[in-house]
């Protein structure tokens, strides 16, 4: 399976002409079935949050400190295309529950991910730009102490490991918009 497939489903993914986000027809409306009955529990949703604020450890195939942004979200569950599919469908119902942080919000990052702008060939460029793009409205939405988490993660290295990263921010915008509770 290619990694920005989504369940194994062909022509599933942000960038393929297949997808149709939002629409009741396509390879984006598949996923989106199977996204919602995967996590349609709290307590799987619960459980989606912890295995992103602490996924799996994974060791560069070099020995190098360095890990390959592409490389660590194969051996991470759920790939991060599934999960930027269950942002994408807890910000489009965030919309009508007011946890999306309103204008100026994640509903515009919904709408940079259907616009391909984090589907370029450098993984790890994407992986950077979706960090800030989550941080800079994370404030809309988060209490004192969610804000404090945020920015604790400024001071840690994740140079090496972007995709550690880029989950640790998703674990946290999906906990302050209720996500367990609310579902997608």
């Amino acid at each position: 399976m290619s990694r920005k497939e989504i369940y194994n489903i062909p022509g599933s993914g942000w960038s393929s002409p297949k997808w149709n986000w939002g629409q009741a027809q396509g390879t984006g409306h598949d996923c989106a079935m199977i996204c919602r009955d995967r996590w349609g529990t709290v307590e799987n949703r619960v459980k989606l949050i912890n295995m992103l604020w602490e996924p799996e450890e994974v060791q560069a195939k070099d020995g190098s400190n360095k890990i390959d942004v592409d490389y660590a979200d194969e051996l991470r569950d759920p790939p991060f295309e599934e999960v930027k599919l269950v942002l994408g469908l807890a910000w489009q119902k965030g919309r009508w529950l007011g946890s999306d942080g309103g204008r100026g919000g994640y509903g515009e990052v919904l709408q940079k991910m259907a616009d391909c702008k984090y589907e370029t060939d450098n993984e790890e460029q994407n992986a950077l730009v979706f960090v800030k793009d989550l941080k800079d409205r994370f404030g809309l939405i988060a209490s004192s102490d969610a804000l404090k988490k945020m920015e604790s993660l400024d001071s840690l290295d994740y140079k090496n490991d972007v995709d550690l990263l880029r989950r640790k921010c998703t674990a946290l915008v999906l906990d302050q918009m209720d996500f367990a509770q609310n579902g997608c």
